[in-house]
């Protein structure tokens, strides 16, 4: 069920007028930490709903500990899903990075 809710999700960020076929992968962006639980799962997820739409699975797959510090990304909780810059489950984009730890 939950492959089928990404799948749709993926569709609908996509634009109204987008078809699958004008979808792509090279705008769509996986962002994890080290240690984060739920990364597994969620990659399972989204391969699969990618592949029950013919597309590839060859997306971004990045560690939000590596991005630079100015990177508006490392303020998104992890795993987040992003096409075209915008979480694929609509959660608001940070408007600044996080702070370092004091």
């Amino acid at each position: 069920m939950r492959r089928v809710f990404i799948a749709f999700v993926l569709i609908s960020v996509a634009g109204p007028v987008c078809s699958v076929e004008r979808l792509s992968v090279l705008d769509l962006i996986f962002l994890t930490r080290d240690g984060c639980v739920n990364t597994s799962q969620m990659r399972s997820n989204l391969d699969q709903a990618l592949k029950s739409l013919a597309l590839p699975t060859n997306y971004k797959f990045i560690d939000a500990d590596k991005l630079k510090p100015s990177d508006l990304r490392r303020g998104y909780g992890t795993p987040t899903v992003l096409y075209k810059d915008r979480d694929l489950f609509g959660k608001t984009a940070p408007s600044a990075p996080p702070s370092a730890p004091s």
